[in-house]
């Protein structure tokens, strides 16, 4: 059963360029819960002194290193997708151009980049947890009108003992056919990791 409010998780992780979970304060399910588990964060502007970017965040989530003449991405994860709003620009299916985009049109003083969930269970098919968290994050950009990036990570393909996830970035402003608006409230702070838990539970009892 889920906690009934998130705990911060990353506490006591120091910070680190290699760590993309030391750049933002994490919410979730303590660690030693049986999955399934649910994780969320915002990437702020500045934590801890670092100044954040979406495009070096999502980069690190889709397991690449960041190529300026790399373009489209190519990702080295399991598979991933980019959801987006009934009238945004069709440029930004690519991540690349979606979350450079993200980082060129902040504002200063704007609260954040990105909201960051993150699914873990094992299924009985990888095929269930793509769908489950795709079925989310549709979920997410429709109601909130924000685009979103879906990822999976199977780390078990390179012996790796960690439990196959699904990893969700939203943006933190709407995306419409006139470009980016305002910030969505409901994906900022402590207040994602209860609904993104719901969400998960829903959708889970359907399976």
């Amino acid at each position: 059963m889920a906690a009934s409010k998130p705990l911060v998780i990353n506490a006591d992780t120091p910070l680190s360029e290699s760590n993309p979970h030391s750049w933002l304060v994490l919410n979730g399910d303590p660690s030693d819960q049986d999955s399934p588990r649910c994780m969320t964060g915002t990437l702020r502007p500045m934590h801890q002194g670092r100044a954040n970017s979406a495009t070096a965040f999502a980069a690190a989530k889709l397991l690449i290193e960041v190529d300026a003449a790399d373009q489209p991405w190519r990702s080295r994860a399991y598979r991933h997708e980019v959801l987006l709003p009934r009238d945004a620009d069709d440029r930004f299916t690519c991540p690349k151009a979606l979350f450079t985009d993200i980082d060129a049109a902040h504002v200063r003083y704007g609260k954040m980049l990105l909201t960051y969930v993150t699914l873990t269970w094992t299924p009985t098919r990888l095929h269930h947890a793509w769908r489950l968290a795709h079925t989310l994050a549709s979920e997410l950009v429709n109601e909130f009108s924000v685009p979103a990036l879906v990822v999976q990570h199977v780390p078990q393909l390179v012996a790796n003992t960690a439990s196959p996830h699904c990893h969700i970035l939203t943006g933190a402003r709407t995306l419409s056919g006139i470009g980016w608006g305002g910030y969505v409230a409901a994906l900022n702070g402590d207040r994602v990791w209860p609904m993104a838990r719901a969400r998960f539970d829903a959708l889970l009892a359907t399976l």
